[in-house]
């Protein structure tokens, strides 16, 4: 599986609508989002470290813009990284993260696991700046593979952003 994938596996998103946003704006309040988000690669660039072929260290790099839907309203860019930890009987352990730079703040997610397993992988909301100061959660990011060179990626968050002031509880 071309390493595009993995590096999608962590990247990239947009808002379902600007009004899902609203929840968030507040920082001395708690609220739980899900974001709907599209992102179409910009450029792509791929690096083979070590012997020829795929392997532990090669380098999947991203950038893109963000949509609330294809063809939609554009919310912002993102950018990202995967790097393959291991290429074992098929299995490729890669650990990617990106960043979302959406209105109002970015937001940070990561994942680690077999990317060329399913078409759709779990990550994990790591943390944000701005709006989404202190926002932890789960999601998942599925790669279309009828697009050329994988360059679409379709993301949900669940996002739980707490207010400044927490401890993250």
């Amino acid at each position: 599986m071309p390493m595009n994938l993995h590096a999608k596996v962590l990247a990239t998103a947009s808002v379902a609508s600007v009004a899902a946003l609203a929840p968030l704006i507040s920082p001395a309040a708690t609220a739980d989002t899900t974001l709907v988000l599209f992102e179409h690669d910009t450029m792509q660039h791929q690096t083979d470290l070590g012997a020829p072929g795929p392997g532990p260290g090669d380098q999947f790099l991203f950038a893109g813009d963000v949509f609330d839907r294809p063809g939609g309203m554009f919310l912002g860019t993102a950018g990202g990284s995967c790097t393959e930890l291991s290429s074992n009987n098929g299995a490729e352990q890669t650990a990617c993260n990106a960043t979302l730079n959406l209105v109002g703040g970015q937001i940070v997610v990561q994942s680690v696991g077999d990317m060329g397993e399913f078409d759709t992988h779990q990550l994990s909301v790591v943390g944000g700046t701005g709006i989404y100061q202190n926002a932890r959660g789960t999601g998942t990011v599925q790669i279309p593979h009828d697009v050329p060179n994988e360059t679409d990626a379709n993301f949900v968050l669940n996002l739980t952003s707490f207010r400044a002031d927490s401890q993250g509880a």
